[in-house]
């Protein structure tokens, strides 16, 4: 698969408003397409409820407010981050492509290092057509620890933990994609809509043949006829406030949008998934994945020839991480 596969031209209807109108536009596109879509299960924002809904691990879970009362609900504001951390460098994602799944380039020709408050200053003035993020950030680079508490939300166990930060623009995207971790992903800042799909449904997913983490699919933009087993899953979809929080088990796929200027915080924890997990949807993939997946495993893993990266932050092909996850068991460097 190539990065010219997918071009999927974008439609204006998607540009503006909030995210509860972004939903409402989309969740009746995806009617009209016999695409089910439901609320988002919503749960008490207690510590209490967010530990049992973890530890089943079962459907993820929308808790409004659970983290309203953070310090960095109050303090992470564009002015505050401009004057507290504006001298601090970062990588961030510039003049960012408004369309498509795949980035028309490499992502490192988006990449630009430049002062931290110069970034807010052009997050708060991108527009959808031209979005910026400063995105996979780890947390602890900008932010001091007691801005922010995980540790009390999630009970510690012997699996290392990782915070990150997402400050973007209005009109950033990460598409339809599938973590290895349980994510409680949090926003701060702006608003954002998340729309979800149950590692269970991967076929309807469509993954690309050569990476199973990441879609085919722009579900604003939704060719019915090209992706027809959507008709046959259950789409969950939620937006993101100030102060709310949402569970995404390990596995499970989700779009996520940035309607306005926006800071969020996400927290990957627990085991990785497990590999059968990988191999068991690869299976029922069938021949077009098994073969896509041989050949990266040797010209990725085998010949050691670079991937591309035209995904956001790609991850390794599923033949590379089937040749890491050989090695590693054999022991091999």
């Amino acid at each position: 698969m190539t990065r010219h596969d997918i071009g999927i031209p974008r439609s204006d209807r998607w540009d503006s408003g909030s995210g509860t109108e972004f939903l409402k536009r989309l969740t009746a596109s995806l009617g009209e397409a016999g695409v089910n879509v439901r609320p988002l299960p919503r749960a008490e924002p207690t510590t209490e409820d967010l530990r049992a809904v973890t530890t089943r691990r079962r459907e993820p879970t929308l808790f409004p407010g659970l983290v309203a009362d953070w310090p960095a609900t109050a303090a992470w504001t564009p002015d505050r981050l401009i004057s507290d951390y504006g001298e601090r460098l970062v990588t961030a994602l510039m003049d960012l492509p408004a369309d498509g799944v795949l980035f028309p380039r490499e992502q490192q020709y988006y990449e630009r290092t430049l002062p931290f408050g110069d970034f807010v200053r052009k997050m708060l003035v991108a527009t959808s057509a031209a979005p910026c993020y400063l995105a996979y950030t780890p947390a602890k680079e900008l932010f001091p620890a007691e801005d922010y508490d995980f540790d009390s939300l999630i009970e510690p166990d012997q699996y290392e933990a990782g915070t990150y930060i997402w400050i973007g623009s209005t009109g950033t995207r990460a598409l339809l994609h599938s973590d290895p971790r349980d994510n409680l992903f949090c926003q701060i800042y702006g608003e954002k809509s998340i729309v979800l799909l149950s590692w269970d449904e991967t076929s309807a997913a469509y993954p690309f043949p050569d990476n199973i983490a990441n879609s085919r699919i722009d579900l604003a933009n939704l060719d019915i006829k090209k992706f027809p087993r959507l008709r046959h899953a259950t789409l969950y979809s939620g937006v993101l406030r100030p102060g709310d929080s949402v569970y995404l088990p390990r596995g499970c796929w989700h779009d996520i949008r940035s309607h306005a200027p926006s800071v969020s915080l996400n927290h990957w924890f627990g085991p990785r998934m497990a590999s059968q997990e990988y191999l068991k949807q690869l299976v029922l993939l069938g021949p077009r994945y098994w073969a896509a997946t041989l050949n990266s495993f040797i010209v990725n893993g085998v010949l050691g020839k670079r991937e591309g990266t035209f995904f956001f932050f790609s991850p390794p092909s599923t033949g590379k991480r089937l040749f890491n996850l050989l090695k590693q068991l054999t022991g091999r460097s």
